[in-house]
């Protein structure tokens, strides 16, 4: 089996190659900027193909010979959320590849009205758009937050209190902001083991379509501080901030006044929403489909990152 990864540079990306290498398929990468290839995942690929932009038809065509799945690794952009990647799929679609994982490593999106979470309607809308596809197959893989960027890990995301996120690590005297009662659980993945997960997914040749749901830890955010305080022996400040119908109406006011053009300035608020409400949660789960898919605790993820 040749797995073309497209936006292999990125976290997910590189993750993606060992796994899928140790589980017998050769894999193919795509992306702009071959010099953030770890060396050993860049020695350990068939291929990498350059492209200039997103939109850079002729190295997509290229990379796409040959090919029997497609991962789309693409980073939280809303033009390679949308336009990218159904780019990407009509040229699947001139080359007759079906078998396709969209970059949807996120938030159980499928129960969320239009409008519920402004970047998920992008998703959304490529959902729509795969569904009336007569060829692609694409096999869906929701994780809810990944652990790094819930704990604002450098440079592999930010979901803290300034940017209406939870937690902060605030230089070793951690905080966390929360709505409602602290008892709502968050559904929680490291991005090793999102990679894991799709990896055995992608090379079960029995899966050619559907949604698969995936999660490292279930903890509300008192659990998550007491796990830390048990394995760092720091206290843990909970500041709590008001109740869910409270943030419904801060989210609404700073929507209206900022736009939908400034959505990143607010979108935290909306993330926190339908995760609190259960309705961006996974309700089932397909954890124990690959049982080789080893889960790392919340206790040794920390132990792993010192700095959180």
């Amino acid at each position: 089996m040749l797995v073309l990864i497209v936006g292999i540079t990125g976290n997910v990306g590189q993750k993606l190659v060992e796994p899928l290498r140790k589980r017998g398929a050769q894999v193919r990468g795509l992306a702009r900027h071959k010099s953030k290839m770890n060396s050993d995942n860049l020695l350990a690929l068939e291929s990498f193909h350059d492209m200039e932009a997103w939109h850079d038809v002729p190295a997509i065509r290229k990379a796409l010979r040959g090919v029997d799945t497609v991962i789309c690794a693409y980073g939280p952009v809303p033009e390679l959320v949308l336009e990218g990647q159904l780019l990407l799929v009509r040229l699947m679609e001139e080359q007759g590849i079906s078998r396709f994982i969209p970059a949807a490593w996120n938030l159980d999106w499928t129960a969320l009205d239009w409008g519920d979470i402004v970047y998920y309607d992008l998703f959304l809308a490529t959902q729509r758009q795969l569904a009336v596809s007569p060829t692609i197959k694409p096999l869906y893989v929701f994780i809810g937050f990944f652990a790094e960027t819930f704990f604002s890990l450098p440079s592999l995301g930010v979901f803290n209190p300034a940017t209406h996120g939870v937690w902060d690590s605030n230089d070793g005297a951690p905080r966390a902001e929360f709505w409602g009662t602290g008892d709502e659980k968050w559904q929680i993945t490291t991005e090793q083991e999102a990679a894991e997960f799709t990896a055995a997914l992608v090379c079960d040749q029995s899966r050619q379509s559907g949604r698969y749901r995936y999660c490292s830890w279930e903890y509300s955010i008192k659990e998550i501080a007491a796990v830390y305080e048990k394995e760092k022996g720091i206290a843990v400040r909970l500041e709590p901030q008001g109740t869910l119908d409270d943030l419904k109406a801060i989210a609404a006011a700073d929507q209206h006044e900022l736009g939908l053009s400034r959505f990143w300035e607010w979108m935290g608020y909306t993330y926190q929403i339908h995760h609190m409400s259960g309705k961006a949660l996974m309700t089932t789960r397909d954890d124990n489909l690959y049982p080789e898919v080893k889960k790392v605790g919340l206790g040794q993820f920390l132990r792993e990152y010192p700095e959180i």
